[in-house]
């Protein structure tokens, strides 16, 4: 496992993993079941935390492609079937009407104020009743108190760091504050795992001009 540490923002997060699969990244072949297959720069298993991040952030909104930006909210705030994604529930679907039955956000602030100190406060985007084109890459979150401050530790599959992961943590620093909110537990930090960290090839000039502009290369 590669263990970046803490960070104080989340841009500072984002070109950090960027510069660690750029150097030490491995040449893969990225499959998986729907067909999907590219070559890609992976750092198999990579922990990193951020605390106090701001939004909006300053380089993310910088570099971010608004396209991509706009496509990743949509998919985090509106429920509905993606095509671009085979087809399969969003984000939003999973987190507020999980199989069409479950708001897990609000299930998740009921029992944290039920009690603060629960250790399983912990939802899944995972659908496996359905999802066969596309297993979510976000894939796991779990919040916890700890010293008076609401974390949230998510688990993920894949993340795409050349592409969408950056709006992903935008997003879920989005979720914990809005937990963090509703709960009146002060933000803690945001930890994510990730079991393959990397981008595609095709967009190494993109992630080197990143990491040039922010000198980090």
């Amino acid at each position: 496992m590669h263990d970046l540490g803490l960070f104080s923002s989340l841009d500072e997060a984002w070109i950090a993993v960027l510069r660690t699969i750029y150097q030490q990244g491995a040449a893969v072949a990225y499959t998986d079941n729907a067909g999907e297959h590219a070559g890609a720069k992976e750092v198999f298993g990579l922990i990193f935390a951020v605390s106090d991040a701001a939004l909006p952030d300053a380089i993310i909104e910088r570099h971010k492609v608004q396209e991509e930006y706009d496509w990743m909210v949509r998919n985090f705030t509106v429920q509905e079937h993606v095509k671009e994604l085979h087809n399969e529930a969003s984000y939003a679907s999973r987190l507020f009407s999980y199989m069409d039955q479950k708001d897990q956000l609000q299930w998740v602030i009921h029992r944290l104020n039920e009690n603060p100190h629960t250790r399983s406060a912990t939802i899944t985007t995972f659908e496996p009743l359905t999802d066969e084109g596309c297993i979510p890459c976000v894939s796991l979150l779990d919040f916890q108190e700890e010293a008076g401050n609401l974390n949230l530790t998510v688990y993920c599959r894949a993340l795409d760091f050349g592409y969408k992961a950056y709006i992903n943590l935008v997003m879920l620093e989005t979720i914990l504050q809005t937990v963090s909110e509703k709960t009146g537990m002060p933000r803690g930090r945001l930890t994510l795992l990730v079991k393959s960290a990397h981008y595609y090839r095709k967009d190494e000039a993109k992630v080197h001009g990143i990491l040039k502009a922010e000198g980090a290369v």
